[in-house]
């Protein structure tokens, strides 16, 4: 039985006293840290529980004035526990055990302390990886309470130099999973914030149910944030969703809301409270959001409506799961208010008037409806799929897992072939918070030598995070896939367009020299490796016949190689050989040679 099945009854059931016994596991984190960085004035570029496309933020983005460099601090005495190394993710990243049972992460960093850089300049080296994770055990870097650990910088998945940092503890309350403190909420360090938040959108949706109980939606009203006073005519029964953002001095960037409430006639009839969050709950973002916005449009409205399987129960309020029905056609009032961590608020009302007439139906467009291939007729395939339950789908060619966990609510599971290659898997309206398997079978027109070389490839959404660049709609993206037996199996945690090809073609690899260049004044060098299907696997780089540290940067393509005269001798010519695999084992072996 999973975590989801077991705590959502108690959940919806006993929220008073789950909250009281939050408040009690969280331990005393006031007073107890300083400052990870000291630029002045202290400021944010994002903040906790903010809505990012596929999680929650899970920490503090502390600015650091625009470039890498930034000293950067303990926050408490303890011991650095866990150092990692990577191309994606927190890049550089540093955690400090302390005394207190909290553990202190340090994000994004360009360079450690020296100490510590040089213990994983050996690790890597002797694991021949850029790649590490280190675990640390207590006497080997302990460090006091405003030690400098590192610098802050832009490497892993980030959009530009700042530190990123949380305070996490272990709560018997989730299972003894590790808990993300919302740092703000718990007032750990000052910060100016005299900034209301600001609405951007309101939409209200009408919903109804099918006979089968699958919900069906239909946006009746999209307002501007800046409206107010409006009169709404609303169905029978409907939800809103709101587009808020707080602000706060001395940076331009959007921070997250703390609480957002709803009244209907003065009466509270829906809250949700940003507060410290399991990290393996990120991803419930997907269910309380209005997801075929995001998806769409890229934009992240927080959706009153509570599906099923949300555990993020636990921090709402909402006796009626978030649908509201008005008990006459007289005029009421709706207000909604947002608040942030210091106090500060803002709010809207509008008249809502029921209108039967409104019929909650699915407003066209809402799903997508895919156009087949010329000159093949398309296969189509319904089933209904359960939210609390593992769900199995097979016909001609095709079988699909999907886990217990996987769906927020009951769906009707839609599958059309759309060529001998391709398969619409659903709609991109709908998200997936675990993983769905999927086989194809292979088309008899590929042979069975290029079997290693298939690889599904699927088109991208619409979606994009504000942080990051926006994604192509039209460019197809690699899903994987393991070929056994004439099938094709791979994992996909979004629906979407797939279709079965092939990967023959090997990496790129160019390098920021001319053949047999002079760079004795250079301290670094670097190749660019490209990939444009499978993706790249792994790389190694040999100078004169030794392995050598390659930093791999996924944002530019790229690996630097340090020019370091302890590990390179001085004053001749060098020999390299890059060699990159891509997902399907193509290698290019690219070789060169330059005087330093």
């Amino acid at each position: 039985m999973n975590l989801l099945t077991k705590r959502l009854p108690a959940l919806l059931t006993a929220l008073v006293s789950v909250f009281a016994v939050l408040q009690a596991q969280v331990p005393s984190l006031q007073g107890y840290y300083t400052k990870p960085v000291r630029v002045e004035p202290l400021s944010l570029s994002g903040s906790m529980g903010e809505f990012r496309a596929a999680h929650f933020h899970t920490g503090l983005d502390f600015r650091v004035g625009g470039v890498a460099g930034a000293p950067v601090y303990a926050a408490a005495e303890g011991y650095i526990s866990r150092i990692t190394v990577s191309g994606g993710g927190y890049g550089n990243a540093l955690q400090i055990t302390h005394p207190n049972g909290t553990i202190s992460l340090y994000g994004h960093l360009d360079s450690f302390s020296a100490q510590v850089a040089a213990y994983v300049e050996q690790e890597q080296y002797r694991r021949e990886s850029f790649q590490v994770s280190l675990d640390c055990p207590a006497g080997l870097f302990p460090v006091n309470k405003g030690q400098q650990i590192g610098k802050a910088g832009n490497t892993g998945d980030s959009g530009g130099p700042h530190l990123h940092f949380e305070i996490r503890y272990r709560d018997s309350v989730y299972e003894n999973f590790l808990v993300t403190a919302n740092l703000l909420g718990h007032d750990v360090f000052k910060l100016e914030d005299k900034l209301v938040p600001e609405f951007r959108t309101v939409r209200f949706y009408g919903f109804s149910t099918s006979e089968t109980g699958i919900p069906a939606i239909r946006l009746v009203t999209s307002l501007e944030g800046t409206r107010n006073d409006v009169t709404v005519n609303i169905p029978d029964t409907f939800f809103v969703a709101v587009d808020a953002i707080d602000r706060m001095n001395n940076t331009s960037f959007r921070m997250a809301i703390q609480t957002w409430e709803v009244y209907l006639d003065r009466e509270l009839v829906y809250q949700f409270r940003n507060q410290d969050l399991p990290l393996d709950w990120t991803r419930y973002i997907l269910s309380l959001i209005h997801y075929p916005e995001r998806s769409r449009n890229g934009r992240s409205l927080l959706k009153t409506w509570v599906e099923p399987g949300n555990v993020l129960i636990d921090r709402m309020y909402a006796p009626t799961r978030g649908l509201f029905t008005l008990p006459d056609t007289l005029t009421h009032s709706l207000r909604i208010v947002v608040h942030d961590a210091a106090g500060n608020s803002t709010a809207r009302t509008y008249s809502v008037r029921r209108n039967s007439v409104l019929e909650a139906l699915v407003s066209p467009g809402e799903k997508d409806t895919p156009k087949p291939t010329q000159g093949f007729a398309p296969e189509e395939y319904l089933q209904h799929f359960y939210w609390d339950r593992k769900n199995l789908f097979a016909a001609r060619d095709i079988r699909i897992t999907v886990p217990l966990g996987a769906l927020y609510r009951d769906i009707l599971f839609k599958a059309t072939r759309e060529g001998v290659f391709e398969w619409q898997l659903h709609t991109y309206d709908d998200p997936l918070h675990l993983p769905m398997q999927v086989e194809l079978r292979v088309p008899d027109t590929i042979p069975a030598a290029l079997h290693e070389k298939i690889v599904v490839m699927r088109l991208q959404d619409s979606a994009r995070d504000p942080h990051r660049q926006a994604a192509d709609p039209r460019m197809w993206k690699s899903a994987g896939g393991v070929c056994t037996d004439s099938l094709i199996t791979f994992t996909t945690s979004s629906f979407g367009r797939f279709r079965i090809d092939l990967d023959t073609i090997p990496p790129v690899v160019t390098a920021s020299f001319s053949r047999g260049a002079d760079l004795r004044t250079r301290s670094s060098v670097y190749f660019t490796i490209r990939d444009e299907c499978s993706g790249i696997r792994k790389y190694k780089i040999n100078m004169d016949g030794k392995w050598i540290l390659g930093v791999h940067d996924p944002k530019r393509s790229r690996i630097t190689c340090m020019l370091d005269p302890k590990r390179i001798t001085r004053g001749i010519q060098h020999q390299v050989e890059v060699q990159v695999i891509d997902q399907k084992d193509n290698i290019t072996t690219y070789q060169t040679e330059f005087l330093w």
